[in-house]
Formats: C-alpha cells, structure tokens, sequence
C-alpha cells in the first residue's frame, strides 16, 4: 500500500499509511506548536537512519501493521514509563493503560507508542489504540531449511530461549485502525534523536522553582487545623518544604469527587490558604475528573459526559471544547484565582487488575465519538491541559502531579506516580522516563526500617520531584515509619526521632542545594530538548556495558546519581567515558566504579573538569529569590556551569528568553545572573 511522505522539519519525517483515525494525540488541544528553530539548530542526519521503501504496512481485520527494520547490535528504548524494564529489545510490549503491571508486558499507567534506537532514531506511531509492539523477536517465515544435528537439542532455559542471532524486524500492530501515521525522528545520535521529538512537540516543560524544591502530602483525613499544625511543625523545625499537598478529606465528597470543600473539616479555607502561602507554602489539591452528583459541574456537564460512570461519578469528555471550558472556568474560579497553586490529578489511568469500578471501560463510547480504549490513552493529557489552563488563567506558573499521560507529553509540567511500591521499579522509572519525555517520581509514602526510609528520601534528591507523600499517616515519617504503628500513635524512641528527623533535614537541605543546576536543566529541557533525567544509554549509546545500567542515571549536565536500595550492601556501576570524581571527596574514578555508602550518603559522581553550583540551603523558595552559592569545582580545569536566571516564577520568560549565564573557577560570574545567583565561595573538590 503507498507510503505519503513529507518533512515538516530538518530530520523530521511524517509517513502516512492508509486511513489514519481522527482520535489520535497529534490532533488534541494539548498539542503545542514545534520549536522549529531550535530543531534547525540540531545537526542533521545526511539520510534516513534505515530505507524507507523497507517499511512495510499492511491491512486485515484486526486493524493495521507495519514492519519496521531493525539492524544487528540495535538496542530499543521507550515505549513510555516503563517500570518492569528499561531495555526493550526483543519482547512484546502491549501499550495497554493499566496502572497495576504483574509482569514485564508493557502495562503502563503511561504508555507511548514511542520508541527510540541506539542506532541514532526515533519512532512515533500517532495513536491512541493499544498498540501492539514485537521489538525484534520475532522472524519472518523462511522456506530455507536448517541442516540438522545432535546439538540441536537444548536442555537448558537459556538455550531453549536464546535468539538464533537473526535480526528481526519491529512489528506494530495498530487494533481497528485502518491506516496510521508514523513519525520518524533522525539524530544522528540518540540524544540528538530524543531531543528532535522533545523539540518536535513543542520542547520540555520549564516547571517553577518552587516545584523543585520538598513536596509533603498530608494525611487524607487531616483537617484545616492538622494542616495548619504540620505547617508549624515543618517550619520551627527548619524542614525544607514548598508544597503542601492536601488529599481527599479537603472535599465534601470524594470517590467520585464534588470538588467542593468540606464545610466541616475546612471552615475557613481562604483564611489557611492565605496564612500557608504567608509562610512560603503553596498549596496542591488532590481530586479526580469523575463527577459526583453534588459536584456543581453535574448538571452542567451531563451532556459532555461518556456512557458509563464510575464511582457513580460523570466522566468528562475533554476533548469537546465545551467541556473543557466548564472544567477550566470551575476551577479558575473556585481555586487558582483563590491561592491553589497546583493540583494532584488521580485516577485518570485505568486498572485491570483492582475490585473496583476504577474506569470506564475499553468498550464504552464519548459524545465526540472516541471509544474508551482511544480515551483512556488521552485522559491524562486533556485533564492536564485543561488543570493548565486553569492556572495560566490565574497567572499561576504550575507543576502537579498526574497518573496518566502519553505521547506529546513533554511541554506538560506534571509528574507522574503509582501506586505500587517497589523500589527498584521507581529507581527504573526515573533512568527510563526521559525516553518518552515524561516525569517521574519515586516518591516516599512509609518505609520498613530506617535504612529504607532513608535510601528511599535519597532516591528523590535527584529526581523530577522531591515528593513526601504521607496521605496515609497521621504523624511524620521521622516519629514513626511503619504504616500500622504510625496509625495507632505508637512513636519510635525519642533518640531515633531526632536522628531520623536531623537526617531528613539534612536530605531535603542537600536537594535544595542542587535547585540551581535543576533548574538550569529543565531550561535545557524546554530549549534544547534535553532530558533533564537520563539513562546513561542515552548520552554514550555505542558503549554496551551501559545499555542495561537502570539504577542510575544522569541529572543535569554533570551530576551522575546512584542511589542505592535498603537491601544493598554494595555495587559495581560501569562508568562512561572519561573521569568521574566524587562527589563529597572528589575521588577519582575511571571505568567503573564499586560504592560501599553507609545510609546517611547518596551516592553522586561529578563529570570530570565540571563545576557544581550549590546554593546554601533555604526553608523554601520565595519569588525572584538570591540563590548563595557555593562552587564546588572537580578537575584540573573546570568548564564554566551555565545557570538560567528568570524570575522562577511567572511566564515572562516566554517573551524574554534570554537569561542565560554561566559562572567560572575564579568565582565570577555572568552579569546576566546578577540578580539571581551570587557566588559567595569557591571549593576545590578534587583536582
């Protein structure tokens, strides 16, 4: 069937096949305008990183296929936030909406039909239906006939698995569809390959500076007068906290939401606000889509609603303007032009495997004419659009937290979360994110023992979002970890409450040190379409001994994090090329590198000849604020540390963008920074 070819941008190509449907992501309102001059900036690749008459699609009736080469030695990344695996060679992944994966499948409360190659490109299937891919296990058919032998016969699991060596091609299998639009993405690197698709769908987000700083999510049932107590607490104890989160019980009904306060536990809502955002707090509101019969918007949206409910709540169909704007308006009225800075948008996945109406389902229709399969795939996007526009109406430079998203996900500051638990999924989901252009925490909830509790702070100091969600105690973690006993008021000793309390302080202080180079990434990250979080295969791709390294990662520019879990005792982590010094010594390492941390220390290694910015730590981040820093310089020769200095919080830097400095070895710095950062000391680490 004939391929239409066009090149809307340098490197760029938009191949279409067949019929393409029209619920698709590139047609969604959340669709942002390509950076085409920083695209044009990139190197760009002399040809097609394959041939492309070697694509093959064809029609039946399951829906539509492509074939898509793939060369020996490929390596295969993406797919979405993919928590079971980073590599994705050589498996079937069905991109499938379901917040609870049992296995490595492709299950995802994030998926993408995205995935990027070793070998220096991108591909982007512009669906929304559960696609199906087979990355490169499985042969075409062959008449040609293998000479048989005794050593034929295999005994073992690995042998009776193994690849034969052949190179198979991906296989896409796009369900009920009768065409589909490829997009493909050309480096010539992998970075360069990423960075084009970032780039392409309108560059990465630029969040606000408080958003980098600690996030704590109070208990679901706490009352106007418990959040007023913890904000208190966290601040005469000099506990690092931007935002305050606030969970179900701020509702008058929840599970489907009414999205209206609790005149009984928040009487004088406006007052806390007010008095929480006084004392550096901004406020986050948890609550999902679902409409419950008292919600004001009931009535309003009925005739915008899907055909099923769930928890006996409306289901908004986003993607009819209409009602997009009643949700928009609602909110801008009832909260972001009243104080709340940011909102937490739960439960827009979708779960197979919870006794619950959790969604709706796969078969159900929309008043647009999206089934519940393409809508499941879109919710989290258009929900966040819609969040977005509620802020941007109140001149609120926002960052939330979602549970759902897809492809073109990047110009969205929100972060995704789970569920689940397992810590060495979260650590995975933070080295694999930046592949699909997502976000991702691996956010603390409760911990088993110290050694946990602390190993699990650390993984965040590095990560999208700093984020303490303690929706299901009563009582900080640093009183009492353990869920059951936190619950019952049964406090750990006061000596341990002190060390843990003095620990997380000194944890969430070392995270506020590194805001400056954060933030610089995320700029990065919308400019030049630089993941601000990377797996090491991303940057060094030809290096194998890296293609599978999945608990650690890069942030930044220079910082290489390898966060340990409560279980480990020690581990050898291959390094990329060049030199790596220690952090805190300034040790230096080359090849690889065998870490023995005690619990109190996060493990970071310093590119070679870099700088590192840190800012003498604060409470919290307040408008326009001076950073203090403190230059910490690794090498003989340090390469000067680029900073961007905006005012951190509003959108001025849309029609500004040229706030750029650097700051040097000799501690001085660019007049650009002048009113940002100030340089008050210089520290040789390692030389």
């Amino acid at each position: 069937m004939a391929m239409h070819c066009e090149i809307p941008f340098p490197g760029i190509r938009k191949l279409t096949f067949g019929e393409p449907e029209d619920c698709v992501p590139s047609a969604q309102p959340y669709r942002k305008a390509p950076l085409a001059d920083a695209i044009a900036e990139l190197p760009e690749p002399e040809t097609a990183p394959f041939p492309l008459e070697e694509i093959r699609f064809t029609l039946s009736a399951r829906g539509c296929r492509l074939e898509l080469p793939l060369r020996p030695g490929e390596d295969l990344y993406g797919f979405g936030l993919q928590l079971k695996s980073l590599r994705q060679t050589g498996k079937k992944r069905t991109l499938r909406v379901n917040s609870d994966p049992v296995a490595d499948t492709g299950d995802s409360h994030a998926p993408a039909p995205l995935y990027f190659s070793t070998a220096g490109y991108g591909v982007l299937l512009d669906t929304a239906r559960y696609a199906t891919f087979y990355t490169g296990g499985n042969l075409p058919f062959s008449r040609r006939k293998a000479a048989a032998s005794a050593g034929d016969i295999k005994l073992t699991e690995e042998e009776l698995y193994a690849s034969s060596g052949a190179t198979a091609p991906v296989i896409a299998e796009v369900p009920a569809a009768r065409g589909v639009t490829l997009y493909l993405f050309s480096g010539p690197t992998l970075l360069d390959a990423v960075r084009r698709y970032v780039l392409f769908c309108g560059g990465g987000c630029l969040v606000p500076e408080w958003s980098l700083g600690n996030w704590y999510r109070a208990c679901g049932t706490a009352t106007e007068a418990g959040v007023a107590g913890l904000a208190r607490e966290l601040r005469e104890e000099n506990i690092p906290c931007d935002v305050l989160g606030l969970e179900p019980g701020w509702q008058s009904h929840a599970y489907s939401c009414s999205l209206r306060w609790s005149e009984e536990r928040f009487p004088h809502r406006r007052e806390l606000i007010h008095s929480l955002r006084d004392a550096g707090f901004r406020v986050n509101l948890w609550e999902h889509a679902f409409l419950h019969p008292t919600s004001p918007l009931y009535e309003p949206m009925a005739e915008y609603a899907g055909e099923f409910e769930v928890w006996q709540g409306e289901v908004p169909d986003f993607t009819i303007p209409e009602a997009a704007k009643l949700f928009r308006d609602y909110h801008a009225e009832e909260f972001t032009r009243q104080g709340i800075s940011s909102f937490k948008l739960d439960e827009c996945d979708n779960s197979d495997f919870i006794r619950s109406p959790w969604s709706f389902p796969e078969c159900s229709r929309f008043p647009s004419g999206c089934d519940g399969e393409q809508m499941h795939s879109l919710f989290g996007l258009l929900y966040q659009q819609t969040i977005l526009d509620a802020c941007r109406d109140a001149g609120i430079r926002t960052c939330g937290s979602v549970r759902n998203t897809h492809a073109f996900a990047p110009p969205m500051p929100f972060v995704l979360y789970s569920d689940l638990y397992d810590h060495r999924d979260f650590l995975r989901g933070v080295a694999g994110c930046g592949f699909s252009g997502m976000l991702w925490t691996p956010e603390l909830r409760h911990a088993q023992s110290p050694r946990d509790y602390l190993r699990r702070l650390q993984a965040m100091v590095l990560a999208p979002q700093m984020l303490m969600n303690i929706w299901s105690m009563p009582h900080p973690p640093w009183r009492q970890l353990v869920r059951e006993r936190n619950l019952a008021g049964e406090f750990l000793p006061e000596a341990e409450q002190l060390r843990l309390k003095t620990l997380t302080r000194k944890i969430l202080e070392l995270r506020m040190g590194f805001i400056p180079c954060l933030y610089a990434a995320f700029a990065d990250y919308h400019f030049r379409g630089i993941p601000p979080f990377r797996a090491l295969a991303m940057e060094w791709p030809e290096d194998p001994r890296l293609r599978e390294v999945d608990q650690a990662w890069m942030a930044g520019e220079n910082l290489l994090c390898i966060p340990f879990t409560a279980d480990e005792e020690e581990r050898t982590v291959p390094l990329p090329e060049g030199g790596w010094r220690d952090y805190y010594t300034g040790e230096l390492f080359q090849g690889e590198v065998t870490l023995r941390p005690d619990e109190e220390t996060l493990p970071i290694l310093v590119r070679e000849n870099s700088i590192v910015p840190v800012a003498r730590p604060v409470t919290h981040v307040t408008d326009g604020m001076v950073y203090h820093l403190v230059l910490r310089l690794y090498g003989k020769t340090p390469r000067p540390a680029r900073l961007y200095a905006d005012d951190g919080w509003s959108f001025g830097w849309e029609n500004d963008p040229e706030h750029w400095g650097e700051v040097r070895a000799d501690g001085t710095a660019s007049t650009s920074l002048s009113g940002r950062y100030r340089v008050d000391a210089v520290e040789e680490i390692g030389r």
